[in-house]
């Protein structure tokens, strides 16, 4: 297994896969399919420092993506990394990926970030499980956004 960065070469099958990720339970509610593209622009730019995409491979074949944003918490007491979309193909599931993700992730930024956060539909008990098993805790906030202000 190989976790990169996004390439050009990546967009469509990326695409693909954001979304089957879109139109599954693990998302409450839709979103344009433009903010897609535009997202993956923008991660493929080269200059965000604010987003990073990561295609997760096996045997060459791009089996998942992940998308990480990135702040600054004073709560953290520094830079928190948000797991912002995780998605593994099905027929690439319990093949531990998403644990090697996590792992990497954690390797990565190590040192750097001062937390490393995601998002969790309720329902997603699988992924619930797993997350709790590599040492997240639920963070019992509840979260709020004001849109097309």
């Amino acid at each position: 297994m190989t976790i990169r960065n996004f390439t050009p070469a990546d967009r469509e099958a990326v695409l693909a896969m954001v979304y089957t990720f879109y139109a599954s339970p693990g998302v409450l509610h839709p979103i344009p399919t433009a903010h897609f593209a535009d997202a993956y622009d923008e991660l493929c730019g080269g200059g965000s420092q604010l987003m990073r995409g990561l295609a997760i491979e096996v045997d060459s074949e791009l089996a998942g993506y992940s998308v990480l944003s990135f702040t600054y918490s004073l709560e953290a007491g520094g830079l928190v990394v948000l797991l912002e979309e995780g998605f593994v193909k099905p027929e690439y599931r319990s093949h531990g990926l998403g644990t090697k993700l996590l792992e990497f992730l954690k390797a990565e930024y190590h040192g750097k970030a001062a937390r490393l956060r995601l998002e969790v539909a309720p329902g997603n008990t699988r992924a619930i499980a797993l997350y709790e098993r590599l040492g997240f805790e639920e963070l019992p906030y509840v979260q709020m956004i004001l849109e097309d202000f």
